[in-house]
């Protein structure tokens, strides 16, 4: 939704409509005191938003943030859950196990309207829903837009962040499973709840622009209404499996017509005069369940499933919701620091350490995985080395283990000449080899030739922008849930010289497994898929 259709519906400020190169009036975060439950949590920070509407600030623009630690640690997805379809609504999870891995320390400043900042706590995961301002156009992400988000954030306010998502291809025509999400979609939630390690946090954040037709009264109305609707108790979630019975199935492409797809692929990598070097095909399986999938009980399951991954959603107003559950960095920056990773060549789990010994080494010594791993690197590499005075590769080449599969990996490390080299390294680096291809603009107008859906999200970068930290995920491992109409499941393989379409469709089957083996989707003895599938 865009512009004044976006206006008559819900009460937000686009703030990519502003001018980026003037400056809020004022960005703040204040704590108040320590409560011991999310419901008095609530009763604080309303008290807070009553006192405000009595001194409004004398500024034409500003973003507040007020925040309400809480004694108790609350898990942020059980507390989006009991927020039920309050819309729009977003979750980003870090990968929990990665600050032992590669040393960034995820350890947050939160800071009281004193300035002290003498307590820390280690961020887990961040949900919010309502947005105190929104980030969203049809057209490309661009300088401007990254300018017009900066703008409202600070390094003096870590905790102030927009949270969303960019498409894989903003060239391509967007269908209308997608149409909610535009070219981008980046949020500051209105209502935050922050999961910590050993308590949790409750805030809100107001944003006003007079330039933009927002005021200060309007912001405070829209919080107010948010508010309302925003509850107190929190259930505890049973992350297990749903149990759904899957009606239909049906995959863009078919096998046929993958088989066709890598063929074709096959033909140009190997063909003299063509500079493709590899491609990733992707495919689009749509699920269809005899009820509605809950995308949030959905997520929790991944949750569980993803040690050592990204969790994602986001969920614009009126349109489905992106969840996910990904092992792949695009970028962390912290300051000037950069840390970024190759993901690429896939293999099961054995059933025994001694099967999984032999896979992790059939995989390492793989002709056909080292190029497909070794292009993605190298161009990360390159990617980096253009903003950045130094880059270190270590480990150059290894296995990374995940509950079911296995790939090789790589991580990145360097320092931005710059800050404003964040939005180079974003444009540079997406898409990367491993969900694109090489070379970029090649692969990518072989992908707009032949595959026949919208990628959207999917495998575009998804996390947040900070003040002095940003970090982005890329949207692999995931789904679109959609009231009604089941579930979009999306999975890529990469095509290399040397592929086998039939060995690249079983990995098509084995990345969507986290997802269908958590609903537990069989098919009712009684339904026929294959008089259900569509035939593309």
């Amino acid at each position: 939704m865009f512009g004044n259709e976006a206006r008559r519906a819900v009460a937000w400020m686009n703030g990519c409509e502003g001018d980026p190169k003037l400056p809020v009036g004022s960005i703040e975060t204040r704590t108040l005191t320590v409560v011991p439950s999310p419901s008095k949590a609530m009763e604080r920070l309303n008290v807070a938003i009553r006192e405000l509407k009595c001194s409004p600030p004398p500024l034409t623009s500003g973003i507040l943030r007020l925040q309400v630690p809480i004694e108790e640690q609350i898990e942020a997805i059980e507390w989006l859950h009991a927020q039920h379809d309050n819309l729009p609504r977003c979750f980003f999870s870090g990968r929990r196990s990665r600050a032992n891995r590669n040393g960034f320390n995820l350890l947050m400043d939160i800071g009281n309207e004193n300035g002290d900042t003498s307590f820390t706590n280690n961020l887990v995961g961040v949900t919010g829903v309502g947005s105190a301002v929104f980030f969203q156009q049809l057209h490309p992400f661009s300088y401007h837009d990254w300018r017009s988000i900066k703008r409202f954030l600070s390094p003096k306010c870590p905790l102030i962040r927009a949270y969303g998502a960019i498409r894989f291809d903003a060239t391509a025509n967007i269908s209308p499973e997608w149409k909610a999400f535009g070219s981008f979609c980046f949020m500051v939630p209105q209502v935050e709840f922050d999961e910590l390690e050993g308590s949790s946090m409750l805030a809100t954040t107001i944003a006003w622009d007079n330039a933009l037709s927002w005021t200060w009264d309007e912001a405070i109305r829209s919080l107010e209404t948010t508010m309302q609707q925003i509850a107190s108790v929190v259930v505890k979630l049973k992350k297990e499996a749903s149990g759904e019975s899957i009606l239909s199935k049906t995959h863009v492409p078919n096998k046929t017509h993958w088989d066709l797809a890598v063929k074709k692929a096959l033909q140009a990598i190997n063909t003299s005069t063509s500079e493709l070097v590899k491609v990733v095909l992707a495919r689009s399986s749509r699920i269809l369940t005899a009820t509605n999938i809950d995308p949030i009980a959905w997520l929790a399951c991944l949750q569980v499933e993803g040690e050592d991954a990204y969790q994602f959603c986001l969920q614009p107003p009126n349109g489905p919701a992106f969840v996910g559950n990904t092992p792949e960095l695009l970028f962390h920056r912290k300051w000037l620091s950069i840390s970024s990773e190759a993901l690429a060549a896939t293999r099961a789990r054995g059933e025994s350490r001694a099967l999984d010994l032999q896979i992790e080494h059939d995989l390492l010594s793989s002709p056909k995985d080292h190029l497909e791993f070794t292009v993605v690197r190298e161009n990360i590499q390159n990617k980096l080395e253009s903003v950045c005075d130094r880059v270190v590769v270590e480990p150059k080449k290894t296995v990374r283990k995940l509950p079911r599969i296995q790939h090789l990996y790589a991580q990145l490390t360097g320092n931005l000449r710059k800050e404003d080299d964040e939005f180079e390294i974003l444009s540079s680096l997406h898409p990367t080899p491993a969900v694109c291809g090489l070379p970029k603009e090649a692969a990518r107008l072989f992908i707009s030739e032949t595959e026949m859906f919208d990628r959207g999200m999917y495998a575009g970068p998804v996390g947040w922008f900070g003040g002095g930290e940003s970090e982005f995920a890329v949207g692999i491992r995931s789904a679109l849930v959609e009231k009604d109409s089941g579930a979009l499941i999306y999975a890529g393989a990469g095509i290399v010289e040397r592929s086998n379409p039939s060995s690249e469709w079983d990995e098509l089957e084995l990345k969507t497994s986290q997802c269908t083996k958590l609903l537990q989707l069989e098919v009712p003895r009684h339904s026929n898929v294959e008089n259900l599938e569509i035939i593309y």
